[in-house]
């Protein structure tokens, strides 16, 4: 499996645990984190954490 398709991989899947989230802090984690996740799949850098705001 090649990074951008592991990276796309995982991006689905965090759309998906968003989707079943509880509340809206988790939905937020997990859309953010599924937002990176498509970053690096599209071959960018990956961001610092002190960049990215989940709210």
């Amino acid at each position: 499996m090649t990074d951008s398709a592991y990276f796309a991989q995982r991006a689905d899947e965090e759309r998906d645990a968003a989707l079943r989230a509880k509340g809206m802090a988790s939905f937020r984690a997990h859309m953010g984190m599924a937002q990176e996740y498509e970053r690096r799949a599209r071959g960018f850098e990956p961001r610092h954490a002190d960049k990215v705001v989940l709210d």
